[in-house]
C-alpha cells in the first residue's frame, strides 16, 4: 500500500520531470500565425466532444480556423507534448490547467460538468454498498491531476478513509480500465464516458456513485491554451472559445443526441459505439440497486468557468502534496 511519503514524492517527481521538459527551448512554431494550422490535442472521452463536434461540424473552419486535432491516449503524454510547445491549445482535465508548472496556462474554456463515475466490479455487488466498503480495493484514476482523483479523495476522505493509506488509487488510461476491470486487475475505476457505460453494457460493473452526487455541475475537462500563445494571438483564441460554445449548445439540446453520438463515434474521434454515446447524452444508465435511471444533468457543456471550482481545484492539489 503506497504511503503519503511515497505518493507525494511520486507526484512532485512527476511533476518535476514535466517541468524541466517544459524548461526546454519551445522548438514549435507559433501555431495560427499568418494563417497556420493549430494543432490541438485531446484524449478520446466524451468530456471532449465539444471540441470534437466543433471539428466535426465545421465551426472551426467557418471562423477561419485551420485546426488539426491530435489524438493522445492518456494525459501525461498530453501535458508533456504541451509543456514541451508541440501543442498550444489542447484539451485538459481542468485540475491540470491550474497546476503550477513551468509553463504558465489559462483555462480557456470549461468543456463540460459532471460527466464521470465511479464504477465497481459488479461481482463486488453483495460486498460494497458505499465508499466505507472500498477500504484495501484497488481503484483505477485516470491521473493524479484530475477532477475524478480530487473529488474521490474528498469523499472519502470525508468519510475517514485515509485515500492514501487505505487504498491504492491506481494510474490506469481511460481506455485500459474496462479490460483492467474484466480480468480483476482493479476492483472499480472513477472514470470518464463512455467507459462506465461500457462496463455497464457488458456487465464487468455497475455504477456506484455519479460524481455529481459528491458536486453537482463539477467542472472537469477544458480547453486550456499556453499563456503565452492565447496573449499572442487573441483572434484565434476567441474564435476557438466561439465555435466550443457553439458546439456544446450543440449538444446539450436532446433533439441532437443521436446525431452527435453517430459522428463523435467515428475512428478519427471517439472510436466506441454510438450505442455507448447517447445514452451517456440522454443521460440514462442503471445504478447500483439495479434501478434504470435518466438524468439529463448525467453531463452537461458548457458551463462558464466557476472561480470558486478554480479555488477549489487548487486548494485539493496542494492538500494532496501534488504542487
Amino acid at each position: 500500500m503506497s504511503t503519503l511519503t511515497r505518493r507525494t514524492f511520486l507526484g512532485a517527481a512527476a511533476l518535476g520531470t514535466l517541468g524541466l521538459l517544459g524548461a526546454q527551448k519551445l522548438t514549435a512554431s507559433p501555431a495560427g500565425a499568418n494563417g497556420s494550422a493549430i494543432t490541438v490535442g485531446y484524449v478520446p472521452i466524451a468530456c471532449s466532444s465539444p471540441l470534437l463536434l466543433a471539428d466535426a461540424t465545421g465551426a472551426f473552419a467557418r471562423r477561419g480556423l485551420d485546426i488539426r486535432l491530435k489524438r493522445y491516449a492518456g494525459w501525461a503524454e498530453l501535458w508533456t507534448a504541451f509543456l514541451t510547445g508541440q501543442l498550444h491549445v489542447t484539451h485538459m482535465l481542468a485540475p491540470m490547467a491550474v497546476t503550477p508548472t513551468s509553463r504558465p496556462t489559462t483555462l480557456a474554456y470549461t468543456l463540460n460538468t459532471n460527466g464521470q463515475a465511479l464504477t465497481i466490479a459488479s461481482d463486488l455487488h453483495s460486498q460494497v454498498n458505499g465508499l466505507e466498503d472500498l477500504r484495501g480495493r484497488v481503484i483505477g484514476i485516470p491521473f493524479e491531476y484530475s477532477i475524478h482523483a480530487l473529488l474521490l479523495r474528498d469523499a472519502l476522505a470525508s468519510r475517514g478513509i485515509d485515500p492514501i493509506a487505505d487504498l491504492e488509487l491506481r494510474l490506469l488510461r481511460p481506455a485500459d480500465m474496462v479490460a483492467q476491470l474484466e480480468v480483476g486487475g482493479i476492483d472499480g475505476f472513477v472514470g470518464p464516458e463512455p467507459f462506465n457505460q461500457r462496463a455497464l453494457v457488458s456487465g464487468a460493473g455497475r455504477v456506484l456513485n455519479m460524481t455529481k452526487e459528491w458536486w453537482d455541475r463539477h467542472p472537469c475537462c477544458s480547453v486550456s491554451m499556453g499563456t503565452d500563445w492565447m496573449t499572442a494571438h487573441p483572434g484565434e483564441a476567441t474564435a476557438i472559445t466561439e465555435a466550443l460554445a457553439e458546439a456544446s449548445d450543440f449538444l446539450n439540446a436532446p433533439g441532437n443526441h443521436a446525431a452527435a453520438a453517430a459522428t463523435l463515434s467515428q475512428e478519427k474521434y471517439l472510436n466506441q459505439q454510438a450505442a455507448l454515446i447517447e445514452p451517456v447524452f440522454e443521460g440514462a444508465y442503471r445504478n447500483w440497486a439495479g434501478e434504470d435511471v435518466i438524468d439529463p444533468e448525467r453531463i452537461h457543456f458548457g458551463d462558464a468557468t466557476d472561480p470558486k471550482a478554480t479555488a477549489w481545484m487548487s486548494e485539493q492539489i496542494t492538500r494532496w502534496g501534488l504542487a
